[in-house]
């Protein structure tokens, strides 16, 4: 039998919008099916590849640990490390979402999740404790396609980053992972943000355009909101 032990850690449960109707979709035709496989990949690709990029200097406990399953990614770091005072393990977590933000956007998807900080056991395949539990249930009380910090999370954010980091920020009257952060665009040539941005609001347009539900329309006007406000914030000069 498997001993438990717990271990203080910042978690974050992400969940990828528009999955299932992707699977519908590939339950009819072979183009959708396609699109599905890649999208699968995606997910099950995307953290590995960023871990690679990962200085070796990184003792691997410090690592975000993850599970992925279906259309949802689960990530997991130690809150604070006795071998690297530095550490940060909330900010960490922050920036991973971030990257998946960016990564998933670029593909024409958008995510929603919620991030707590509290014990948990975290293996391979599995986790357990409040802290998911707590991150969970925040995802699923989140409507608008963003990734939400309970307010145990943001305490702590506050404790450790202040107001001038704006990797977190308030928004529209929740305190969220700012997944827009230009810093994270994988793309680091001259104009990047720019390119980025201008490509996001296509994206958006395009995604409001041919949305079947009034939902799914809606969750796409508020990213275009979110995509705006930052393009505000940082002084770009986008053209849509």
């Amino acid at each position: 039998m498997q001993k438990i032990t717990f271990e203080e850690r910042a978690v974050a449960f992400i969940d990828v919008l528009g999955f299932k109707s992707a699977v519908d979709l590939a339950d009819q035709d072979s183009k959708s099916l396609e699109e599905l496989e890649q999208l699968i990949h995606l997910l099950s690709s995307a953290i590995p590849s960023l871990d690679g990029s990962v200085t070796p200097s990184v003792p691997p406990e410090l690592m975000p640990k993850h599970i992925y399953v279906s259309d949802s990614i689960i990530l997991s770091a130690p809150l604070t490390s006795s071998k690297m005072q530095s550490y940060k393990g909330l900010s960490i977590l922050v920036m991973r979402v971030i990257q998946l933000t960016h990564i998933l956007l670029n593909k024409g998807y958008l995510i929603r999740g919620g991030i707590s900080i509290g014990n948990v056991w975290h293996t391979r395949s599995n986790i357990v404790g409040v802290a998911y539990q707590e991150a969970h249930s925040l995802e699923s009380q989140v409507i608008v396609p963003c990734v939400k910090l309970s307010p145990s999370a943001r305490d702590h954010w506050d404790k450790t980053e202040g107001n001038d980091n704006k990797m977190c920020i308030d928004y529209k009257n929740s305190f969220i992972v700012n997944g827009l952060h230009d810093y994270y665009i994988l793309d680091k040539t001259h104009g990047a943000a720019m390119r980025a941005f201008e490509s996001y609001n296509r994206i958006v347009d395009q995604n409001i355009k041919e949305s079947l539900t009034e939902s799914v329309r809606y969750k796409w006007w508020w990213f275009k909101q979110y995509i705006h406000s930052e393009i505000k914030r940082n002084a770009f000069i986008v053209h849509a």
